[in-house]
């Protein structure tokens, strides 16, 4: 866990700040952690789940209008298009801000206002699981984030031994090494997820943190994926990692995005 780092998803999430590497005699530091939340639900039966979506995003879009809220907010539903089906999430919809104090105005907004879009959501959605997170950069993503794109994650677990500052190190070298390997914030970005409520979290089995990775599109996640294993990138990825955290098999997910400033 973060505990020294987290008192407490771009895409990816272009408003969150770099890690900061201080060059000023000091040890590397951590930047600036954005808040991040994630609602996961499944339909309930008979419901054509895609549809009343899209229904309720642009209900949502029209109440957050009306009510001046979720101005600084992007929004963003995700559909799987690669997956081992063990995430039992027919719904998940990730939403972030540029910092804390956006995010705590809107969220008290949300509570006094928000029951019909509660209501709306209990019309199709069930066992629904809503979880705050925070980000931190690992490679800056561009604007593309902002539309339509492509969203990897992956669960993440410390080794024995290892922590933070084996991580931050790791993080600083990785993205140097993106950029000798020709990666720009046009066709790529990166943050790391730390749990802060609402996900499961000190159990042995649970996952650190959730590794995120995103691209404009799926020709970009192809092209990523040939830097990996065929241009040496997925090398110096285990070099760098390999004695400090072990990643499971990634998720890949449309996201479609409903709402950004």
């Amino acid at each position: 866990m973060k505990s020294k780092l987290l008192l407490l998803a771009t895409l990816v999430l272009c408003h969150t700040q770099s890690i900061a590497d201080n060059h000023a005699g000091t040890e590397p530091t951590w930047s600036m952690g954005a808040p991040v939340e994630i609602y996961g639900c499944r339909f309930k039966e008979g419901i054509d789940g895609y549809k009343q979506s899209q229904k309720f995003a642009a209900g949502w879009n029209e109440w957050a209008n009306e009510n001046e809220v979720f101005e600084g907010y992007v929004a963003q539903m995700m559909w799987p298009e690669f997956s081992d089906g063990q995430y039992a999430t027919d719904f998940t919809w990730l939403g972030y801000w540029a910092n804390y104090e956006d995010a705590g105005k809107d969220m008290d907004i949300r509570a006094r206002n928000g029951a019909p879009m509660y209501a709306e959501s209990d019309t199709f959605l069930e066992q629904c699981a809503h979880s705050e997170w925070g980000a931190w950069d690992v490679f800056s993503a561009g604007d593309w984030t902002k539309e339509h794109h492509v969203t990897e994650f992956a669960d993440c677990f410390y080794l024995e031994g290892k922590g933070d500052a084996d991580l931050l190190s790791a993080n600083i070298a990785y993205a140097s090494e993106l950029e000798s390997h020709g990666v720009t914030a046009a066709d790529f970005g990166s943050v790391q997820l730390w749990p802060r409520a609402g996900a499961p979290t000190g159990i042995a089995d649970v996952a650190s943190f959730k590794w995120v990775r995103g691209y404009p599109n799926l020709s970009a996640y192809t092209g990523f994926t040939h830097k990996l294993w065929n241009e040496g990138l997925g090398s110096a990825w285990n070099t760098l990692y390999g004695e400090v955290v072990s990643c499971d098999s990634s998720r890949v997910y449309h996201s479609e995005v409903i709402r950004s400033p």
